[in-house]
């Protein structure tokens, strides 16, 4: 059983916000220039299989999530209205990328999955940019690959999640 992280939300030392603008700066700026090197596949990906980019938000969200979820918490993940998220998923049923059920306990809730087709397409965006990623990595010299790691695997592997980037609630607080 995984070990149960606190979240770091507020964590950060508010009057150092030089640093915290400079950190963000350099990590934008990173983060901006990795993502155009895998731009031209993702775009010959989504464009091969005509799935829009509203399209892959929804199988993204279906995918990381554990078991199906209700439309109405995709669209709120995915932050479209809910009949565009219906539009969406009946979009994706329809090519075979999603499953929509009724729910057991509630035949009013429809519950969507992944389908295989779906997983697998899914797992091949992924892969794509997986394989940028260490395609870059690759191209570093080994100093800059090693301080690359040494910044990132203690903000990755830390107790504390640093990716949770809102507040928690009264009951999770308490």
């Amino acid at each position: 059983m995984p070990e149960e992280t606190s979240c770091a939300y507020g964590a950060a030392d508010s009057v150092d916000s030089a640093s915290i603008e400079s950190a963000s700066a350099a990590l934008v700026a990173f983060l901006d220039r990795l993502l155009d090197l895998g731009r031209p596949e993702t775009m010959e990906s989504l464009a091969a299989t005509d799935i829009t980019f509203s399209q892959l938000r929804v199988l993204c969200a279906l995918g990381s999530h554990d078991g199906p979820m209700p439309v109405n918490a995709i669209a709120e993940q995915v932050q479209l209205s809910l009949a565009a998220a219906g539009r969406t998923v009946d979009k994706l049923v329809c090519i075979g990328f999603a499953d929509r059920r009724e729910d057991s306990a509630d035949r009013r809730i429809k519950r969507v999955s992944l389908t295989g087709d779906g997983v697998r397409y899914l797992e091949t965006h992924l892969a794509l940019q997986h394989d940028t990623v260490r395609q870059f990595v690759a191209g570093l010299p080994a100093e800059l690959r090693d301080n690359l790691c040494s910044a990132l695997r203690p903000i990755v592997d830390d107790a504390v999640d640093h990716f949770c980037l809102t507040a928690p609630t009264r009951q999770e607080a308490s």
